[in-house]
């Protein structure tokens, strides 16, 4: 494939992660502007947008069988453009809500129809490359977004949305770079109107990867705060060095892949039980930010991972399709990730976040256990065939 091709591919990586969190820094200002809207609907300036990505996720499916992947790219990001810059323009938070909706929708065109592309046009290694890659770049481009996210709000909460902008640079690279190759009309026949069930497994273990790593920005803040480790502060420090770790996975991933193997999803696993073990047990800072290395390390691992497994069970033509429910269940375990984290304590009258940390590695150590004997009897068969 053209280097051009790959670029432009690779940069489209930034939209489903930068969208939601770049709103962030506006969020003190927009409260302080707006008094008498009520704190659910300033916070929904973040999460809204994350919802509405679901109604076209499940859509891009439909529509990739009667229109060209360019042409989606294209309508999702002048979407997203719409949608991200629009609230700098308005006065009411009405409206601005309607614009992080738009934005939600164009990201649920964006994200499948990349990601499809790559898996439909590159295969072993070079397809563990570019998940690699694209795993780094959301791990990189966080990392630089939550750093800058201060200065950027100190010019008001209407220069954050013009952040949004930097996705004309994509517009750009989509409209030059990336052929405008024919929709794939309808193809799947009657007896391949169901995705194999393996491929379910892999988006529910999937979502549920996303939503234990999700736990650091959602449930580190009230760790901290019950340990008397750290403040607000220290919550942004841990969110950027994650998402360092992962861009650091990202890299060495297609490395890993191949002499790891089988037993890269046990490895994911290790680190995330030890993280999780560091934090139950942590009464100082440093065991918290080791436990943030490694719980981003294995993100970084687990996320290219899901779609190099998805891509390797799901037929061709069902590609778009599987991707699309994919990223349903990833966004929507990451929704959950808040629920999650409160019922664990109430079902087990847990009486602080720090049991629930502990709980966390326990159950990741039993999934470790269950990873090994299942990747014992894969390896039996091996043993009897060469004999």
């Amino acid at each position: 494939m053209k280097l051009s091709f790959r670029i432009a591919l690779l940069s489209l990586a930034v939209t489903a992660t930068f969208a939601p969190m770049l709103a962030a820094p506006a969020v003190k200002l927009l409260s302080t502007d707006f008094p008498d809207v009520s704190p659910l609907l300033i916070q929904w300036v973040i999460t809204l947008s994350s919802i509405f990505i679901l109604p076209t996720l499940f859509s891009v499916s439909y529509l990739s069988e009667r229109f060209s992947k360019k042409s989606i790219l294209i309508v999702g990001l002048i979407g997203y453009l719409i949608g991200g810059v629009g609230p700098s323009f308005v006065n009411s938070m009405t409206w601005i809500l309607v614009f992080r909706a738009i934005l939600g929708l164009s990201i649920g065109l964006v994200s499948p129809t990349f990601n499809s592309l790559i898996a439909e046009h590159f295969r072993g290694e070079a397809r563990a490359r570019m998940n690699g890659l694209v795993t780094a770049i959301n791990g990189i481009g966080g990392a630089v977004f939550l750093s800058i996210g201060g200065f950027i709000a100190s010019f008001g909460w209407r220069s954050v949305f013009l952040c949004y902008l930097y996705a004309l640079v994509l517009l750009a690279l989509v409209v030059l770079f990336l052929p405008r190759i024919p929709p794939a009309g309808r193809r799947v026949t009657a007896g391949a109107t169901r995705l194999p069930g393996t491929f379910y497994v892999i988006a529910l273990l999937s979502g549920l990867h996303v939503m234990l790593y999700f736990t650091i920005p959602t449930s580190f803040p009230l760790f901290l705060t019950e340990s008397g480790i750290g403040n607000a502060q220290t919550v942004g420090y841990l969110s950027a060095l994650s998402l360092l770790s992962i861009f650091i996975a990202g890299l060495v991933f297609p490395v890993l892949t191949k002499r790891l193997k089988g037993a890269l999803v046990t490895v994911g696993l290790l680190l995330y039980g030890l993280g999780f073990l560091l934090v139950g047990t942590a009464h100082s800072a440093f065991p918290v930010f080791a436990a943030v290395v490694l719980i981003g390390f294995g993100q970084g691992l687990f996320f290219p991972m899901s779609f190099g497994k998805t891509a390797a069970v799901v037929p061709q033509e069902r590609l778009t399709q599987a991707i699309s429910y994919l990223l349903a269940s990833i966004y929507l375990f990451q929704f959950l990730c808040p629920v999650f984290m409160n019922a664990v304590p109430k079902f087990f009258a847990f009486s602080s976040s720090r049991q629930t940390f502990i709980f966390l590695a326990a159950a990741t150590g039993a999934s470790i256990v269950v990873s090994l004997v299942l990747a014992a009897r894969r390896f039996k068969p091996r043993i009897s065939a060469n004999r």
